[in-house]
């Protein structure tokens, strides 16, 4: 297995092996924190650079616990040299240490990175001056030797004080090893992988087709298909490698791994590879893939570097939650869709488990499995239940993908299941049926075992996040299908058809636990899914988070269905709100224990950690008949139907329009000097944000002249001057005005129709500040506002306006939408027509003016946001009388209580930190920055009490 291009370099080695062999004798006649020194089979015959110091300090003889590295260069190297010294520094990081030495024989010095300035600083210099040559090394070995008993002094003195820190070899390979390699090798490897496609076609082709399938899985991280790709092969080999040596100390067949060295090619290593699975399973981990071995000789001189310093170093366990995020820290996750798959939190994921699975005895899958959290979670619950072996024959995952499978298969697997086959397998979750036979290695015998897909008595899975617009090609005809038979909207995500599909692998009485998005709670394709899966299951329960996002990474809010598959309804359902975040439960046992207990029996143990709202399927049906979102069940709603009698849709009252969205905002609002005449000058308002008091001011004139254009240049010169001016312009896509603004035939570009002004408005995705302002003249207003107009021209606009800035309509608001990722109301135009008010009709002409002498308090006072209304006395007042003129006060408590839950818990999703709001498109959502005028912003305080 030689290797032509490697270029030897036997003195500076020599010397290396010489320095670590002299460093043992002075730590084994000393009783130094520095047990040992190693690195003899790391240290590089290449000219190119290395991943690991040519020395490292360990705190122990087993060679887990790393102190520092050391970079060693002969003295024709200057101690100066800025290639030499960064380099030690950057192994330091990738070491995870804080500390070096590098050493020319004729100086050396110690290197401990300053925290403040995140820069390495000298503290310590050692001189043999007489030392100049190469072979001055050889004549002065006794003094340099003395010079390297002092230094293993000083350093093991800055450990005794604890200047410099310690790492351990998981860390090493974790945190450092493997984002050094990517970040060093990425580009390497895609250019390589270019020149290697213009010989050979076919491999572009195939690239591109993992691509066009992979990609989403890069989203804002990688542009390039070479690159990602590149990535991928890189991840491949580490993580063959290291989990080879991980287990070899319980699986002898995989020993082998210690054969590969700078001799062996990659084409062989790959064969070994071969070999360990064909003894030992773990096929989703050591499968090659495609053109892997197409690398520079760099970057394999790298991969076979760490495989060196693993087989040299004393690798025991390397914690999951580390591995795990090795493979989300190569793609930026905070922004990544890997067909939604966002890596579940360990206590989401065991809390997920344990509510969904009752008979722990059965057969359990996470179809969607990702990187293996959710399985690997059930796994440690079964062992101590039902026994390591029975854990493991019981246990099934799955997943589309095969990069993820590599880590799953990691999670799955501890030293008391290494002998053990897996239930893990690649397999699109909508083409997985019962009965269908599975081929896996036993680990023991070396033989191809075949197993059946059962029935499942659970499945627990945290499904894909991918919207309707993103759904894969393959997964299609899956979905029409379902679509069709389930009546389920074009614009439905991706989990509702899985959850739906999933009842084909669940046994009668069988338990359904997954986590989807809230989407669903407030949306027309989420109403069409709570009727499909009702159809299927019992859906027994529903969790949101009231304190913090339990996904980190992602600007997503999501929720945890509960569902059985029954043939007798119960018919019952809950809605859990936990109250602290999920952080704060991973920290107490006792409120993870809580939510558990809680939600199996139905009743709240704590109060403080779980909050329950429960409802029957027809109260769930019947408010949602007065357009309530299933969001809003979280916040115990059910009063509204005490109530009903007193209430009528709004829009059978009102009008309700979005504000003008005619376009080319500098010709239809007007800023600069002009000569249009005032005929077509009409108010509008712009800016909500400076709108202080519920009668508004506009603060912009707006531009509407309906006549032809003959008409205009004949009678007014200075209309047909202002028309003119923006005649000739074009838009960002070089069109001409005329012919983009033109939007009918009844309709020319320039006009904009005067009867699209309104005397009442409100905001679109609101935040704190909810209300409906008036204007004493109707006016214009911009398209990020809601404009009103009453249909009965004779009605008491003064009493309308009162009533639309109640208690109870606010409610409604709240109770219609539903918080996005990022904390504003989901509202638009249509949400706020389904809403429904007091019905004005009901009210005696004392009532009215009781109404109104209160609300006159109310015009007077500057507008604040909703929980300082609730606080203050005149807005609490002015509640009351509008309430009690309809015989409701009672209910004062039960409307405050489900407004401040509504928004406390939307509240929760937003960081302070956020300066985007979401924005609708049909059924989801864009993100858009934040707009003057509006005034979105919130400060969530996830560790607060959630009332």
């Amino acid at each position: 297995m030689s290797n032509p291009n490697i270029v030897v370099r036997k003195n500076e080695r020599s010397w290396a092996i010489e320095m670590i062999s002299q460093i043992n004798l002075i730590a084994d006649k000393n009783d130094l924190k520095i047990k040992r020194a190693g690195g003899e089979s790391t240290i590089s015959y290449n000219q190119g650079k290395s991943m690991f110091p040519d020395v490292i300090l360990y705190g122990d003889k087993e060679l887990t616990s790393i102190l520092q590295g050391w970079e060693l260069k002969m003295p024709d190297v200057p101690i100066t040299d800025e290639v030499f010294i960064k380099d030690a520094q950057r192994k330091a990081r990738a070491l995870q240490l804080n500390s070096c030495v590098i050493w020319n024989f004729t100086y050396a010095q110690f290197y401990v990175l300053n925290p403040d300035t995140d820069k390495f600083e000298v503290v310590k210099q050692w001189e043999n001056l007489n030392i100049r040559t190469r072979q001055d090394v050889f004549t002065y070995q006794k003094e340099w030797a003395k010079t390297l008993s002092e230094i293993i002094i000083e350093v093991n003195g800055y450990l005794l004080n604890g200047k410099i820190s310690r790492t351990t070899i998981g860390n090493v390979i974790a945190k450092g090893a493997i984002n050094l390699l990517i970040n060093e090798n990425k580009i390497p490897v895609a250019d390589f992988l270019k020149a290697e496609a213009v010989k050979n076609t076919i491999i572009k082709a195939n690239v591109s087709i993992w691509w066009n399938d992979i990609k989403a899985e890069y989203t804002f991280d990688e542009e390039d298909m070479y690159y990602a790709y590149a990535k991928t092969i890189i991840l491949n080999w580490a993580y063959r490698i290291i989990f080879a040596h991980l287990i070899k100390s319980r699986q002898v067949n995989a020993s082998i791994i210690d054969s590969i060295d700078y001799d062996t090619t990659p084409q062989e290593a790959n064969q070994i590879f071969v070999q360990i699975t064909s003894k030992c399973d773990f096929y989703n981990v050591f499968e090659s893939i495609q053109y892997g071995e197409l690398l520079p000789e760099q970057t394999w001189q790298s991969l076979v570097e760490l495989s060196l310093f693993l087989g040299e170093n004393g690798i025991k366990t390397i914690d999951q939650t580390l591995l795990q995020n090795i493979l989300e820290g190569s793609v930026n996750t905070t922004r990544r869709e890997l067909n939604g798959q966002f890596t579940t939190p360990k206590t989401l994921a065991r809390i997920l488990a344990n509510l969904t699975i009752h008979n722990w005895t059965e057969n359990c899958a996470d179809t969607c499995c990702g990187t293996g959290t959710i399985p690997h979670e059930i796994l440690v619950a079964k062992k101590t239940k039902i026994g390591v072996s029975k854990a493991v024959e019981t246990t099934w995952a799955s997943d589309k993908y095969k990069m993820p499978l590599q880590i799953a298969n990691i999670s799955m697997t501890s030293f008391d299941t290494i002998n053990m086959a897996n239930r893990l397998f690649q397999n699109n979750a909508f083409s997985l049926e019962c009965g269908q036979n599975i081929e896996i290695v036993n680990p023991q015998t070396g033989e191809i075992m075949s197993v059946e897909v059962p029935k499942f008595g659970a499945i627990c899975s945290n499904l894909p996040f991918v919207s309707f617009e993103n759904i894969p090609d393959d997964d299609k005809s899956y979905v029409y299908k379902i679509q069709n038979t389930h009546e389920l909207d074009n614009k439905s995500d991706l989990s509702y058809y899985l959850a739906v599909h999933l009842s084909n692998l669940i046994k009668d009485d069988g338990y359904l636990g997954i986590i989807t998005s809230n989407a669903w709670l407030g949306t027309k394709s989420g109403n069409l899914f709570f009727k499909a899966i009702t159809k299927e299951y019992d859906l027994q329960q529903v969790h949101i988070s009231g304190n913090g996002r339990w996904f980190q990474n992602a600007d997503v809010v999501t929720t945890i269905l509960i569902l059985q598959k029954r043939t007798e309804r119960i018919e019952k359902i809950n809605f859990y709100v936990w109250k602290v975040s999920l952080r704060t439960i991973s920290q107490v046992s006792d409120y993870e224990r809580n939510i558990i207990d809680s939600s199996l029996v139905g009743a709240v143990v704590n109060e403080n950690v779980l909050g329950q709202s429960q409802y029957t399927l027809k109260q769930i049906e019947s408010l949602h008949d007065y357009n309530l979102s299933y969001n809003s069940s979280f916040h115990g709603v059910e009063w509204v139907l005490d109530i009903q009698h007193v209430l009528a849709p709004l829009q059978s009252l009102f009008t309700v329009i979005r504000g003008s969205r005619r376009g080319w905002d500098a010709m239809f609002f007007p800023t600069e000097a002009n000569r249009i005449e005032r005929d077509f000058i009409l108010p509008a308002l712009f800016n909500a944000k400076k709108v202080d008091h519920l009668i508004a001011t506009p603060d912009r004139a707006a531009f509407s002249c309906c006549l032809s254009i003959e008409e205009i240049e004949e009678n007014y010169p200075g209309a047909y001057e202002w028309i003119q001016k923006f005649a000739t312009q074009r838009n960002g896509k070089k069109k001409p005005l005329p012919e983009v603004l033109k939007m009918s035939k009844d309709i020319e570009w320039y006009e904009m129709q005067p009867n699209e002004v309104v005397e009442f408005f409100t905001m679109m995705n609101p935040d704190k500040r909810l209300f409906f302002g008036r204007f004493e003249t109707p006016s214009f207003i911009n398209q990020r506002l809601i404009g009103l107009r009453l249909k009965n021209a004779d009605a008491d606009a003064k009493l309308y306006h009162a009533l639309l800035n109640s208690i109870l309509i606010k409610f409604f608001i709240e109770a219609v939408g539903f918080g996005r990722g990022l904390g504003v109301l989901d509202i638009n135009k249509d949400n706020i027509s389904k809403c429904y008010m007091l019905n004005p009709t009901l009210l005696s002409e004392e009532s009215i003016e009781d109404i109104k002498s209160a609300f006159d308090i109310i015009l007077q006072k500057e507008i604040v946001s909703v929980e300082d209304e609730t606080q203050d006395e005149d807005w609490i007042a002015f509640n009351h009388t509008i309430l009690r003129a309809f015989g409701i006060d009672g209910y004062y408590n039960n409307i405050c209580n489900s407004l401040r839950s509504l928004r406390k818990i939307r509240a929760t999703a937003k960081d302070s930190s956020d300066k985007t709001v979401s924005i609708r498109r049909g059924d989801h959502t864009l993100y858009e920055t934040e707009e003057e005028g509006n005034g979105y912003s919130i400060a969530a305080e996830p560790e607060k009490p959630f009332m």
